[in-house]
């Protein structure tokens, strides 16, 4: 079991790690690398390759999470499982890797290879900009929840 947490951890924090990256690195980095000319290039060949470990990492922090859960709930020895703090946490968790999955990397991926022109492009963007930054927004409470309960709930 504990397999199963150790992967559910480092799988999250490389999730984390990159919705956090992309958030506050690469939003405010764009503008100035597009100015300098290094934004193509970025986005050609370091972006496709985070954004392969994001979405992979949705994923699996969620598949191994599951398992992690439905382990601790047959043996009964993990402590906060169940409880609504993990539930909640779990929950958020799911919705921000459908987002991943269904607003995030089909927009990225038409932008990156340059299926999008004008308005349409525009719209990609945008719709790709805000799941990320509701992820990001959604990753507080999901880490609140999910730690508080394995250490005596929201209301220790």
């Amino acid at each position: 079991m504990w397999v199963a947490e150790f992967f559910h951890v480092l799988i999250g924090i490389l999730w984390i790690g990159l919705l956090y990256f992309f958030n506050l690195v690469q939003v405010q980095s764009m503008p100035k690398m597009t100015e300098a000319g290094a934004a193509k290039a970025y986005t050609q060949i370091i972006l496709p390759k985070a954004l392969f470990f994001f979405r992979h990492a949705a994923l699996w922090t969620v598949i191994t999470g599951i398992i992690y859960y439905v382990l601790g709930m047959r043996s009964g020895t993990i402590q906060g499982i169940p409880s609504w703090e993990i539930h909640m946490g779990m929950v958020l968790g799911i919705i921000m890797m459908l987002n991943v999955w269904i607003l995030i990397w089909p927009n990225q991926k038409k932008i990156i290879a340059g299926e999008l022109e004008g308005d349409a492009l525009a719209k990609a963007k945008r719709t790709a900009f805000l799941a990320s930054r509701t992820n990001a927004w959604l990753s507080l409470p999901m880490l609140v929840g999910m730690v508080a309960a394995n250490h005596g709930g929201l209301g220790f």
